[in-house]
C-alpha cells in the first residue's frame, strides 16, 4: 500500500534546483542504507551487496522560480528556473521561501507581449514598496513554488504539484524500507539527485561517484489531457511507463526484453512509452566513464510542469513491484548476458 502522507508531503516540500534541502529532510527520515552526498546536493543511499552494481535515481527539484528583481511598488519578478508551461504562470498562489526559512503567502500573475506570449511573471505579497518588502525578509535569489495543497480526489488518484518527480523519490523510499525483507546480492544504490530540471545535473554527478554497471531513472510523463487511444502511452491506472526511446538515451534491446520479461513473469501492468522531446537523468548519467547500460522507468502523470498534477497510486506500486523483481533477478550471469554486444 502506498503511505500516501509521505507522498502528500514530499509533494507539499518546496525546492527548486539546487535548493531541495526540505525534499532532503524528509527523505533521509528512518532510511535503512547508509548515506552520503554529492558536492550539488544530492543524496546517495546504498545498500551493500556484491552483485553488480546498480543505481537507481529519481530527482528531488521541481519546476519553479527565484526572485530576480524587486520594483519600486513592490513586485517580485521572477527568473523561471525550469520548464514551466506558461498556462500556469497567472492567478496562482505561490509561497516565497526566505533565506531563514520562512514563507511568505503571494499571488503569481504575467504581462503578455503584442503575441500573447508571457513577457514578465511576478509576485504580489500584498505590499506597496520595495522597502516593505525587503523590511519582510525578502532577497534576490529566494526561491518561490506553487502553494499547492495535496490531496486524494478520488481513492485512487493524488493531485499535488511537484509529482515531478517527487514521487519518484517516494518510489525509491519505498524501494529502501523494502530491500530489508528481500533476498538479493546486489549492490543496489539509491540516488535522490539535485538538479535535473536545469540540465540532468545530479544524475551526472552521481554516477559519477558510485560508477554503476547499471543506471535507472525513475521519472514521469505528462500523458495528453484528452487523449485516451493507442496513442496515449502514459494513461493514469493502465500501469507504470518502461520507456523504448527519448531525445537523449536509447536502452539496450537485451536490457529492455530483460525488464518486459520481469513485468510479465511477476503480472506487473506496463506502457510502451517514447518521448519525443526532453530526457531524464539517465541522459546524462548513461554517457560516464565510458558508458553504462541504462533506462527509464516512470509514472503517467496528467498537467505536469504546472501548479498540480494527477498520478494513480495504483501505478506507483506497480512500478514499486517492478523495481524490486528487476533487483531480485538482475545477478551476475543475466547482467553479463544483456551488456555484452558479442
Amino acid at each position: 500500500m502506498v503511505d500516501i502522507k509521505l507522498l502528500k508531503d514530499l509533494c507539499n516540500a518546496d525546492g527548486i534546483a539546487s535548493n531541495e534541502q526540505e525534499i532532503r529532510d524528509i527523505l533521509i527520515e528512518d532510511i535503512n542504507g547508509q548515506v552520503s552526498f554529492d558536492g550539488i546536493g544530492s543524496m546517495i543511499v546504498n545498500h551493500k551487496g556484491v552483485g553488480p552494481k546498480l543505481m537507481f535515481c529519481a530527482h528531488m527539484d521541481e519546476v519553479g522560480f527565484m526572485v530576480r528583481h524587486i520594483s519600486d511598488i513592490g513586485m517580485l519578478h521572477l527568473m523561471q528556473i525550469g520548464g514551466v508551461k506558461d498556462s500556469a504562470k497567472s492567478f496562482q498562489a505561490v509561497n516565497v521561501t526566505l533565506e531563514d526559512g520562512k514563507k511568505l503567502r503571494g499571488l503569481m500573475n504575467c504581462s503578455y507581449d503584442d503575441n500573447h506570449k508571457v513577457k514578465d511573471v511576478y509576485v504580489d505579497i500584498g505590499l506597496s514598496s520595495r522597502d516593505e518588502v525587503l523590511e519582510a525578509g525578502v532577497n534576490i535569489g529566494d526561491i518561490v513554488c506553487f502553494a499547492s495543497n495535496s490531496e486524494m480526489i478520488n481513492e485512487n488518484v493524488l493531485m499535488a504539484k511537484a509529482l515531478d518527480d517527487r514521487v519518484g523519490c517516494y518510489i525509491l523510499k519505498e524501494v529502501d524500507k523494502r530491500l530489508k525483507s528481500i533476498n538479493h546480492n546486489n549492490d543496489v544504490y539509491l540516488s535522490f539527485t539535485s538538479s535535473e530540471e536545469v540540465g540532468t545535473r545530479g544524475g551526472k554527478c552521481t554516477t559519477d561517484i558510485v560508477n554503476p554497471d547499471v543506471v535507472f531513472a525513475i521519472d514521469v510523463a505528462c500523458a495528453p489531457d484528452l487523449v485516451r487511444n493507442y496513442t496515449n502511452q502514459r494513461q493514469l491506472s493502465k500501469g507504470c511507463m518502461i520507456v523504448h526511446y527519448d531525445k537523449t538515451m536509447i536502452p539496450n534491446k537485451k536490457f529492455l526484453k530483460f525488464i518486459k520479461d520481469v513485468a510479465v513473469e511477476n503480472n506487473i501492468s506496463f506502457q510502451c512509452d517514447m518521448f519525443s522531446g526532453g530526457g531524464t537523468d539517465a541522459g546524462s548519467a548513461h554517457l560516464v566513464n565510458g558508458g553504462k547500460l541504462a533506462i527509464v522507468l516512470g509514472i503517467p502523470l496528467r498537467y505536469c510542469h504546472g501548479s498540480y498534477s494527477m498520478a494513480d497510486l495504483r501505478d506507483v506500486e506497480e512500478l514499486v513491484e517492478l523495481i524490486i523483481n528487476i533487483i531480485k533477478r538482475l545477478d551476475v550471469e543475466k547482467y553479463e548476458v544483456i551488456s555484452s554486444y558479442l
